[in-house]
């Protein structure tokens, strides 16, 4: 029998060491009172932006989130703790985001790309905060063209496009989300880019 000690406080996955995760999980088991409210009020945050960035609806992406929660509390005893608990909850997530796309065919609203060089990227221009009139009309039309070509994306496309280029995951850690093999995640990764830089490529020659 576990003894119930106070529930820890858990932050961020980031912060979330093997010997804490190990003593959540027993908690979570156990029925600790807390425990699983604790979980939820330090990931909830994190799993929602991530479903959104996918499904491109808040209140979409927060059912996800939740499902997420609730398929992890009924597969805890399964749960073989391979890796951490917050990773697990995020694989859940992602998969679900991807379901969910399947069904829904949902057009996206992703405006996060991160710039990676000081050369202006047409990926990264939907995120440009605009300063006058006039760069909010572009910012708009790139928005609409960022729209078009994210909705010619397969759902699995968008997911790895999402999990390396906001949420900065190495593609292995991708693969083990989605059960894909490394190559495929690659192969997924670089259609996606191809894609959308094509689709914004005149763009990025406009400001130029």
């Amino acid at each position: 029998m576990v003894d119930h000690a106070p529930a820890q406080d858990y932050s961020a996955a980031s912060e979330l060491d093997d010997r804490c995760d190990k003593i959540l999980l027993e908690q979570l088991r156990a029925g600790h009172p807390g425990a699983f409210e604790q979980l939820v009020a330090s990931q909830a945050s994190r799993l929602i932006n991530l479903a959104y960035r996918l499904v491109g609806n808040r209140a979409e992406a927060e059912e996800i989130a939740q499902e997420g929660f609730l398929r992890l509390h009924r597969s805890l005893e399964s749960f073989r703790g391979d890796c951490s608990i917050a990773s697990y909850l995020y694989r859940i997530v992602s998969r679900l985001a991807i379901d969910h796309l399947r069904r829904e065919k949902l057009r996206r609203k992703l405006f996060f790309f991160r710039r990676q060089e000081d050369d202006v990227d047409p990926l990264e221009m939907a995120a440009d905060t605009a300063a006058s009139p006039r760069d909010n009309l572009q910012a708009k039309e790139t928005g609409q063209r960022l729209l078009s070509a994210l909705d010619r994306l397969s759902a699995r496309q968008r997911a790895v496009f999402v999990l390396r280029h906001q949420e900065g995951l190495p593609l292995k850690e991708i693969a083990a989300a989605l059960k894909l093999e490394e190559g495929t995640v690659k192969t997924h990764l670089h259609r996606a880019v191809r894609c959308l830089r094509t689709e914004l490529k005149d763009l990025q020659e406009d400001r130029s």
